[in-house]
């Protein structure tokens, strides 16, 4: 695409000796933080609904995309094309069911055959314990939520002991049994929450407060 190719071309030049001094000076752990801060954009523009700002908050994050692509070519680890081609292969991968002979009629179908997938993928790792293969997230709530998929009532019974004694800590044991009841009712706590918010915020834009 060509527009892509423009997008990498301005990044090369505002990393470029007779570029930006802001843009040449950066790291890929320095510019961590606003990559937080942009994708938080995008999930407000989401719950907004707004079709300008969500456009403008995906180019923000697709320019985080590429800055760290640049980086790492210039440190001849990868670049751009690298990051696509992996993307493509691991979605035809994942998908059998569209691209090869597996066969998927519902989403429970479709996670039955992702959890195989990935199985496959990560099977050079240790198996059998709790937060393997569950990823690092920037919300504690969705990390909540991946690890009520996998966490016994045993292991529940043992944390809830220590907790007793950490009011903090009771706190965060009824969020926790919250998203587990979301996870019951087959809906991401994530989401719920946002949606509760965007009424507070509905009802606040009535008031005028």
């Amino acid at each position: 695409m060509k527009s892509i190719d423009k997008l990498i071309d301005i990044i090369k030049a505002l990393r470029a000796p007779d570029g930006c001094p802001w843009d040449r000076e950066q790291t890929h752990a320095s510019i961590r933080g606003h990559l937080v801060e942009e994708c938080a954009e995008l999930l407000e523009a989401i719950d907004l609904n707004s079709t300008e700002k969500m456009r403008e908050e995906l180019g923000d994050v697709l320019m985080h995309v590429a800055l760290h692509a640049e980086i790492a070519s210039e440190e001849n680890r990868f670049n751009l094309d690298d990051v696509v081609n992996e993307l493509n292969e691991k979605l035809v991968r994942r998908h059998p069911h569209v691209f090869a002979d597996k066969t998927a009629f519902t989403s429970d179908d479709v996670l039955k055959i992702w959890q195989q997938v990935k199985k496959e993928e990560k099977k050079e790792r240790v198996v059998g314990k709790l937060f393997d293969g569950i990823p690092p997230a920037l919300s504690a709530l969705r990390y909540a939520y991946d690890v009520a998929k996998k966490v016994d009532t045993d292991l529940l019974a043992q944390a809830d002991i220590s907790a007793e004694t950490n009011k903090k800590t009771m706190a965060g044991k009824k969020i926790f049994d919250a998203v587990r009841d979301a996870l019951a009712d087959k809906f991401e706590p994530e989401t719920a929450l946002r949606d509760y918010i965007l009424e507070i915020r509905k009802a606040a834009d009535k008031k005028g407060v």
